[in-house]
């Protein structure tokens, strides 16, 4: 069955974003979804956020590549938020990013958007879970294994809602990845919301979608042993005390967001 013919979760999240990237049925979702939780587009714009404002704090700390698993599609222009390659090449003019998704017109779009730039970036249409097998691709071998790399995981293990397959691909990122390197995260949450969180769940299965908010602490338990850097696992407008968004309610963000360090580095490369 095509996937145009039931709703995808990066379309609906372009949707909630206010893209053009999605069609009308990820367009009915998307509004049943806010009609039950209408901060989940601000939520949605605190993920972005945080997604660039992470690539460029690991630019910062010496981080010059990138894996971005579960990329989904450019941001829209008019949120003029930078998307992560924009975001890393503003610290870093030779900074480097590979995207992977496993929807290939997703991954079609990002090559369209790398257009005149695709020598320096690439794009892997695949399966995260399997994450030897990206890396064994062409298009991922632009990023050397023996650098230290930021793996951006933004919004992706609610997808996986089996524990342990989201326990192993942070296992597998563990063995693959070389020490120094760090991983982005943000997690939805029914910690802030706990009825209007089951209530998204529940739509999103009736649509065929698996998704699972996890606790704090189911959260932190899936990321042990990984060390957390600054300022630990806190919602996602929390994560930087700077900018506006983070005087917005905890309950705006409906996630958690981290960095956490290899388990074979000192905490102090990225404090």
């Amino acid at each position: 069955m095509s996937s145009a013919l039931v709703p995808a979760e990066p379309r609906v999240y372009d949707y909630l974003l206010g893209g053009k990237h999605n069609y009308q049925l990820d367009r009915v979702l998307g509004d049943r979804l806010v009609s039950t939780a209408d901060w989940l587009p601000r939520a949605a714009q605190l993920n972005r956020a945080f997604g660039s404002i992470v690539v460029a704090h690991l630019a910062r700390s010496g981080i010059h590549q990138f894996l971005d698993l579960g990329c989904g599609y450019p941001a829209p222009t008019f949120l003029a938020v930078p998307n992560p390659h924009e975001a890393a090449a503003r610290i870093r003019p030779d900074a480097r990013i590979v995207h992977v998704d496993h929807d290939p017109v997703v991954a079609a779009h990002a090559v369209a958007f790398l257009s005149g730039r695709h020598d320096e970036h690439g794009v892997v249409c695949g399966d995260i879970r399997k994450i030897g097998d990206v890396l064994a691709d062409a298009e991922a071998r632009k990023l050397d294994r023996d650098q230290r790399t930021g793996v951006l995981l933004n919004d992706v293990l609610p997808w996986i809602p089996d524990d342990a397959e989201a326990h192993q691909l942070l296992a597998d990122l563990r063995d693959v990845l070389p020490a120094g390197s760090a991983i982005s995260i943000t997690h939805a949450t029914a910690d802030m919301r706990p009825a209007e969180a089951r209530e998204l769940a529940a739509l999103y299965e009736q649509h065929g979608l698996a998704f699972r908010p996890r606790s704090y602490a189911e959260v932190r338990a899936l990321l042990d042993p990984w060390p957390l850097a600054e300022p630990g696992l806190v919602p996602t407008g929390r994560w930087q005390a700077g900018p506006l968004h983070a005087q917005l309610p905890d309950a705006q963000s409906g996630a958690y967001a981290a960095v956490v360090l290899h388990p074979d580095q000192p905490r102090g490369n990225h404090a």
